[in-house]
């Protein structure tokens, strides 16, 4: 049975539902569509753009912790999305283990695709699809920082062309790294507890398996406490709301 509530809401977000199509976002004036990848001086990136995180001993290792915010510009994106979490096939309370850095390539779908975050979660209980308690998944959500040179390689050469057109045949100013976002969204965090709305995705060949986060701020909703105790934050009021708010309890 389906324990998860059914509200539409209209948004201001993009129209876009997941990470297989690209999400306009504007750095230095310029629209671009990109995936930009993130790593530190121990990481190293591969020839399509991904970051190769060294293996962590330790659970809930956050990539993006080492980097300083003075060192990060901003740049994100806003444009109308119909909330419909109906459309998930996947609703589930997850702990996130690590967020283990960011991509330029999909290796789901051997293309560039929008800049994301991807990491492990563990799943804490399943209120709808095809997973269970204890599982751990590959997830990857939307939005995540970047290293500008990751960004400038990743734009087609049309792109490249236009943003030197515009600073007189040079890259523009910048700092190290970019946080590339969707407008009002939220950064996921590791070693938090979320429900999270999901959609599986996997490669041609089978090999490769992500759950994708969708819904920005609808989609990842932090969650306290247990049982009949917890409660879900409403990432648009700042207030805990009880968790059938979101999700059915018998």
């Amino acid at each position: 049975m389906d324990m998860v509530k059914n509200t539409n809401q209209k948004m201001s977000k993009p129209k876009i539902y997941t990470l297989a199509i690209a999400v306009v976002l504007a750095v230095g004036g310029v629209a671009s569509y990109v995936l930009i990848s993130s790593h530190t001086a121990n990481d190293q990136t591969n020839k399509r753009g991904q970051v190769v995180v060294a293996q962590q001993g330790d659970r809930e290792y956050n990539a993006y912790a080492s980097i300083s915010d003075s060192d990060i510009q901003r740049t994100g994106s806003d444009v109308d999305f119909m909330w419909k979490p109906e459309l998930y096939p996947i609703v589930a309370l997850v702990h996130i283990d690590s967020i283990d850095g960011g991509r330029t390539y999909s290796p789901v779908y051997e293309q560039y695709v929008a800049p994301h975050t991807y990491g492990k979660m563990t799943v804490k209980e399943a209120y709808r699809g095809d997973v269970k308690l204890g599982q751990e998944l590959n997830y990857a959500r939307l939005g995540g920082t970047v290293t500008y040179e990751d960004y400038w390689k990743s734009l087609n050469k049309q792109q490249q062309d236009k943003i030197l057109h515009l600073n007189n045949g040079k890259q523009p100013a910048h700092k190290k790294y970019v946080k590339a976002t969707i407008s009002d969204d939220i950064d996921i965090e590791s070693g938090k507890d979320y429900v999270a709305f999901i959609s599986p995705q996997s490669s041609k060949d089978g090999k490769v398996t992500e759950y994708i986060i969708g819904g920005y701020q609808l989609g990842l909703r932090e969650v306290k406490g247990s049982g009949a105790d917890a409660t879900v934050l409403n990432n648009s009021t700042k207030q805990w709301d009880k968790l059938d708010s979101v999700i059915k309890q018998d």
